[in-house]
């Protein structure tokens, strides 16, 4: 029989034993840990193969293209280089209007929650023009087939308007744009969710020019944009102006408040997705530099000369409603200048 002391003895040893023993296993398991999570970060598993389940897909219906001088192109990202992107990407099913034409009780009833409540005239074939009875009036003019809007206010015929000088600051301008929105049952979640811009403009007859602050402006603007989706910005025709755009005057009645604002909105089925596999950042640069690409805004480079300061990717959002919401490459450069080319490898498109 083991005496008190042999028992305290193995006791002891067991315990310290015992606790050596786990403290090695939970070192091994936090090693294993952190091991596996290093592998995986420099040996990531492949990406699941593309779908490509809506087969192949129609060409992007860029705009027609300006008259530009000849381009030279010169690459200096902060990379140094042309940047790795992604190889694969969504593809998402764009939603059309239920009708081919808004029905009349639908822009009716737009028209009515933005304060407009006289008959319409046709401007054209598609375009209905509403009018206040203010001096000078407000108009709406109303697309009745993509439901997109410009409304404005001929300021330069009302002097008082630059009497007051109670404009918004930057957040109270994008709350203030928001909240039209809202106003008129147009506020959606990814605008809600996504960031505005906000510049100032002076008044220098007959045009509306940038200011350098609040304090020299006659009038603010805000760019409403939407929420990225999938990481990658959504952007339009031009990336200096969204299609959500808003000039605010100093006043405080509601009438003139608001001298402008631009409409256009494009739904987007976000279950509706299929991956397609994309061209190299390479071979998109190479293809810009053939003269493939669309240049969306040529800014303040009249002499062609462009330098590239960033190449990225985004979808692009039509400003007439497509079939599909398709990623692309933006080649962003000094001076304002943007440039587009589709993303999807060729074999895959239409």
């Amino acid at each position: 029989m083991a005496t008190l002391t042999e028992t305290a003895y193995y006791t002891r040893n067991a315990v310290k034993f015992g606790t050596i023993g786990l403290i090695l296993l939970l070192v091994l398991k936090i090693s294993w840990g952190v091991f596996s999570s290093y592998w995986k970060k420099i040996h990531p598993p492949p990406p699941p193969p593309p779908t490509v389940a809506f087969k192949k897909l129609p060409p992007i219906n860029f705009p027609a293209k300006k008259d530009l001088p000849s381009l030279v192109y010169k690459l200096e990202t902060i990379e140094g280089s042309i940047p790795s992107l992604p190889t694969i990407a969504k593809v998402y099913i764009s939603v059309k209007p239920e009708a081919k034409f808004l029905s009349w009780e639908k822009i009716k009833e737009m028209a009515g929650r933005l304060g407009f409540t006289n008959e319409p005239t046709m401007l054209t074939d598609k375009i209905y023009r509403f009018s206040s009875n203010n001096n000078p009036p407000i108009t709406l003019d109303v697309d009745k087939i993509s439901g997109s809007f410009k409304l404005s206010y001929n300021f330069a015929g009302d002097p008082s308007i630059f009497a007051e000088k109670k404009l918004p600051n930057n957040e109270q301008a994008i709350a203030e744009a928001k909240s039209f929105l809202q106003g008129a049952g147009l506020l959606e979640e990814d605008i809600t969710a996504g960031e505005g811009k906000v510049t100032y403009l002076r008044y220098q007859a007959p045009d509306l020019v940038p200011a350098i602050s609040l304090s020299e402006a006659d009038f603010v603007k805000v760019g409403l944009s939407r929420q990225p989706l999938d990481n990658l910005p959504i952007v339009g025709e031009d990336p200096l102006n969204p299609y959500l755009s808003f000039i605010f005057s100093g006043a405080r009645t509601r009438e003139k408040r608001l001298i402008e604002v631009n409409y256009r909105y494009n739904k987007i089925d976000r279950e509706k997705w299929a991956t397609y596999p994309l061209k190299t950042a390479s071979n998109a640069w190479q293809q810009l530099q053939a003269g493939k690409g669309f240049v969306a805004c040529l800014g303040n480079n009249p002499d062609g000369q462009i330098t590239i300061r960033k190449i990225y990717l985004a979808y692009y959002d039509s400003p007439e409603p497509q079939n599909f919401l398709q990623p692309i490459f933006v080649f962003e450069g000094d001076k304002d200048f943007f440039a587009f080319l589709p993303a999807i490898e060729e074999k895959w498109q239409e």
